[in-house]
């Protein structure tokens, strides 16, 4: 009789096919008859025989033998914490072509953020490393890449807002590279007092922000270095497009005022007409006349022009002095007192001057206004009169790039129109929930606009776990789409509320009980957004994605819901070693279209 080596002779090396060492089904069912009853083996001997009890071997040789597997196998799991991150890249069009580049961008944050999450970081971390990772990236519309104002530069909004409801934002921030994380520090900076019992602010806006961040140590950037090639390019092609709507508006002002003041046939009552009309006419006309040349030359510049307006009307004046400027032949008389502006106080921010450096230094020289948030510059619009052409860029790009390629007559078809708001929910090993937003706006818009991303209640909205409830419910939502009528809505806000109390909105404005949180989105977006007054029949489209995240005791939920072409997403738990992303279409037949996904707990 041979030495024993081990309980099992085909996991030895005197094995004969110890070289390959394969654990099969069989050996595994042996194991576990070890691991659970009386322990039997194979005879001892190398030669047939009859099976014999023998004892339980040695626990430190059972081991060695199964290298654990039983052990990882039959071992019942742990029901310890999860965590989640959940994102978005936009509400709008995303072009099936660019499809894979937005959804890859989506997924890159989702790996980032939850490597911050298993490493036991908070949801804030999560939310503020998703969120920048988006704005670094040129494709979506927030930090590097974001539309450009009507003064051709970077203007970012951006909040953060933690389990407890407490935030931080900034709103119009300039030379900031990636405004949410101006919105942490601002959040972290909210939580210590401040000499005298001042109350520390929770968003700071325009050039108090800039100087907030470079007193705390935060880099403020160039313009130009946030202006991408693809922003660059839709700023040329949307002021074009500005100009030729301004020209056409000024001709049809200038025709309207050549028309002849007195018809042929005015001064006598018409078969059958009205004596009272005819002297309701004619005292019109009377009036007209003792106007004088003012009237006319009021009406030739209807109130509210804007820059760019009045240089329209000047390029279709002949003649034109050759003395005069031609973009602004006529601006000596059609200044007014309405135009202008207090001259503008410059803000000096250590190397920077926010009205004084480089690119936005010869914009704000002149104190005129143009009414659309532009500062009125001779420079600025003196453009040659090429058709659907703008050779001449701003004084802050290089000469010669996006301008001389991009017409009105010539706008690619296949672009993405994505105009709206990034936005991140994190849940972490804690259970603690927070959600971010970050957007450049839409595109040309008014100098110092506040978009949604920078408020709270209507870009994003936390309602923290009561310490009361057992299920420990918190919902968190964040939206993309028309700020102005998010705001109305108080959008993120009422999404959250609908959630988390289950109810949603029925005829004559009463509230329902609804336990389908499918069924509560879709309300949302229909009934409580799309239906509501101050958004029906408005001189802009009601458009929204939402993406809202329910925690409770029993897992973790996610919904989105949208009425956008498009919406693209991405989530990832814990347990999952990918992203699951997806680009939401609107079907051909549907309103608003949604999903979800629920995370178990362990």
């Amino acid at each position: 009789m041979s030495s024993v080596s081990s309980p099992y002779p085909s996991l030895t090396s005197s094995s004969p096919n110890s070289s390959d060492i394969d654990v099969t089904a069989a050996e595994l069912q042996r194991s576990a008859a070890f691991a659970t009853g009386p322990a039997y083996t194979y005879p001892l001997t190398d030669g047939p025989g009859p099976f014999s009890k023998t004892p339980s071997p040695d626990p430190a040789v059972f081991a060695s033998a199964t290298d654990g597997l039983s052990e990882r196998l039959f071992r019942p799991k742990s029901k310890g914490p999860i965590a989640a991150i959940f994102i978005h890249a936009g509400a709008g069009f995303h072009n099936t072509a660019n499809e894979h580049v937005h959804l890859e961008a989506c997924s890159d944050a989702a790996r980032l953020a939850m490597t911050f999450l298993k490493s036991g970081g908070t949801a804030v971390d999560a939310v503020e490393a998703a969120i920048k990772c988006l704005e670094d990236k040129e494709i979506t519309n927030a930090g590097y890449g974001s539309n450009l104002s009507i003064d051709g530069i970077v203007e970012g909004d951006a909040t953060i807002v933690d389990h407890l409801g407490r935030s931080g934002a900034c709103g119009s921030a300039q030379m900031i590279k990636n405004p949410i994380s101006l919105a942490r520090l601002i959040y972290d900076r909210s939580n210590i007092p401040l000499s005298l019992r001042r109350i520390p602010p929770n968003i700071l806006v325009g050039h108090g922000a800039a100087r907030f961040a470079q007193e705390h140590g935060m880099r403020l950037v160039p313009h130009q270095q946030l202006i991408s090639r693809g922003a660059q390019d839709r700023f040329y092609r949307w002021r074009q497009d500005l100009i030729n709507a301004e020209e056409a508006f000024i001709r049809r002002q200038q025709a309207a005022i050549a028309l002849p003041k007195t018809r042929p046939d005015e001064s006598q009552s018409a078969p059958g007409g009205h004596p009272s009309v005819t002297a309701a006419q004619n005292g019109r006309e009377a009036s007209r006349d003792a106007a004088g040349t003012s009237c006319d030359q009021n009406l030739s510049e209807p109130l509210g022009l804007r820059k760019s307006q009045r240089w329209a009307a000047s390029r279709l004046e002949s003649p034109r002095s050759e003395s005069t400027p031609a973009p602004l032949a006529a601006s000596s008389e059609l200044s007014s007192s309405h135009l202008l502006t207090p001259k503008t106080k410059r803000l000096r921010l250590g190397d920077y001057d926010l009205f004084g450096n480089d690119e936005a230094a010869a914009r704000r020289k002149k104190s005129s206004s143009g009414g659309d948030g532009s500062y009125a510059e001779d420079v600025v619009h003196n453009y040659p009169a090429v058709a659907g052409a703008m050779s001449q860029p701003l004084d802050h790009f290089p000469e010669g790039t996006a301008a001389d390629e991009f017409s009105v007559q010539s706008q690619p078809r296949d672009t993405d129109i994505i105009t709206d708001t990034i936005g991140a929910i994190a849940i972490d090993l804690r259970g603690n929930i927070a959600a971010g937003s970050s957007s450049g706006g839409i595109g040309m818009k008014h100098s110092g606009r506040i978009g949604p991303a920078a408020l709270v209640g209507i870009g994003t909205a936390v309602i923290p776990a009561d310490p009361k409830d057992s299920r420990g419910t918190c919902v968190a939502a964040v939206t993309s789409g028309t700020g102005e009528h998010m705001a109305t809505t108080m959008a993120s806000h009422t999404c959250a509320q609908r959630l988390y109390y289950g109810n949603r909105r029925a005829n004559g404005g009463s509230l329902d009980t609804e336990y389908d949180d499918d069924a509560i989105m879709k309300s949302f977006v229909s009934d409580d957004f799309m239906n509501h007054p101050g958004v029906q029949n408005q001189i802009s489209r009601g458009a929204i994605g939402v993406m809202a995240a329910k925690k409770t005791n029993k897992g973790i939920y996610f919904y989105f819901a949208h009425n956008t072409d498009s919406f693209a997403l991405a989530s990832l738990s814990s347990n999952e070693e990918d992203p699951q992303v997806v680009m939401s279409r609107l079907g051909p037949r549907e309103n608003v279209a949604r999903g979800g996904r629920k995370i178990k707990r362990n």
